[in-house]
């Protein structure tokens, strides 16, 4: 019994070793991936079809910033006012709203660069192979694929998932 109970013991430790290694090296490749390959951290993602349909159906344009220490935030821009605002001020907004919070948080204002209102949910997320994952107040936790220029956003639905896809702006 005892032969058996260790044996449990060092396959079960084995098994955890391996597993946690191997997280902290997808996480570590992932990090080093996005920060040198695709410059997350400078400008934004913006939803495609801002703008278009999907923001009069919703009545928002949506935006996503990606922080470094592994924040990410996503700006909700009243639509048709969304149309109106250059893509300079949405990074500057996003970069204010970060500086009103070092937690988790629902922001309304103007952050001192729009003339209406918008929405800036800030959270944190974390890694799962080769995704970010993050709370987005879906049914569960949303995950981001990177893509060269581009972010695709899976949102979990009741049957399907919902994939948006995102393109990087940079601002000069």
């Amino acid at each position: 019994m005892k032969k058996v109970l260790f044996k449990f013991v060092s396959a079960s430790t084995i098994i955890i070793a391996v597993a946690l290694s191997n997280i902290a090296l997808s996480q570590q490749a992932l990090s080093q991936r996005t920060t040198d390959d695709i410059g997350i951290y400078s400008g934004h993602f913006s939803r495609e079809g801002n703008n278009e349909s999907p923001s009069k159906t919703t009545n928002n344009s949506i935006y996503i910033k990606i922080y470094e220490g592994q924040w990410i935030a996503m700006l909700y821009v009243p639509y048709p006012y969304a149309a109106t605002v250059e893509p300079a001020v949405i990074t500057k907004v996003l970069e204010q709203a970060k500086k009103q919070t070092t937690v988790s948080a629902y922001l309304r204002g103007k952050f001192g660069q729009l003339t209406e209102l918008a929405t800036v949910s800030i959270g944190r997320f974390g890694y799962l192979e080769d995704r970010l994952v993050f709370e987005c107040g879906s049914l569960a936790p949303c995950t981001i694929k990177l893509g060269d220029g581009f972010l695709d956003l899976i949102k979990p639905g009741v049957i399907n998932e919902h994939i948006i896809r995102y393109n990087h702006v940079v601002v000069r």
